[in-house]
């Protein structure tokens, strides 16, 4: 309600492009539909471990990169609906049926506070609304807990990211109720935060099938 009032006080520019017809102007929502989803092989992320299968809605770049990264650092909360829309296409791509919990990977007290609530939970809802009638849920992120804090790994090599987040996590046991758990988050860079995400989630007795996100990446050499 707030980011409509203020559409119609202050001019809003398009998130992606930086033209007068914002959050998402006609033209970039259109490159964002049109992104196609990528299947991310761990073996190529993670060293084959867990999840088995990852579903991005798209390549990290162009429109969709500027949408996620206003949307997860200049607070654009608008955007939860076109990035919701686009993680409902990754969870989709998985090919799983319902019932399907998707579980968002959980960010820390302190991110959680400067981005003003959970970005990750709040596009796993979006993603959840649309699905609904396929048998999918969001599940709050206490299904998957954090135990220590990882530092921040930008700049870390794959090896020093799976070190870095390796019993970072915890799972509640049973909170799945028979349902499968897709463990979703905003990009997946390496694949090591949900690898370990998964083998919490696997070692609580949840049935991981597997991971969903907005965006992947490109790799690097």
């Amino acid at each position: 309600m707030l980011d409509a009032v203020l559409e119609l006080v202050l001019p809003v520019r398009c998130a992606a492009c930086g033209g007068d017809r914002g959050p998402l102007c006609p033209a970039c929502a259109r490159e964002v539909r049109a992104a196609r989803p990528v299947a991310v092989p761990p073996g190529e992320r993670s060293g084959g471990a867990e999840p088995a299968v990852c579903v991005a809605s798209g390549v990290y770049g162009g429109a969709l990169r500027s949408l996620l990264i206003a949307y997860k650092e200049r607070g654009s909360r608008s955007l939860a609906r076109p990035l919701g829309a686009r993680l409902a296409v990754a969870v989709a791509g998985l090919g799983g049926r319902g019932p399907l919990l998707l579980v968002p990977v959980p960010s820390s007290p302190a991110a959680i506070r400067a981005r003003g609530g959970d970005h990750v939970l709040r596009l796993a809802r979006r993603a959840a609304a649309t699905l609904r009638s396929h048998g999918v849920d969001a599940r709050p992120a206490q299904l998957l807990t954090l135990r220590r804090i990882p530092v921040d790994s930008v700049g870390l090599s794959p090896a020093e990211r799976r070190a870095n987040i390796a019993g970072a996590f915890g799972a509640v046991r049973g909170g799945g109720r028979g349902g499968g758990v897709v463990l979703v988050d905003d990009i997946v860079t390496t694949g090591a935060t949900l690898t370990e995400a998964a083998r919490a989630a696997s070692g609580a007795g949840l049935s991981v099938v597997g991971a969903a996100v907005v965006a992947a990446t490109r790799r690097r050499p």
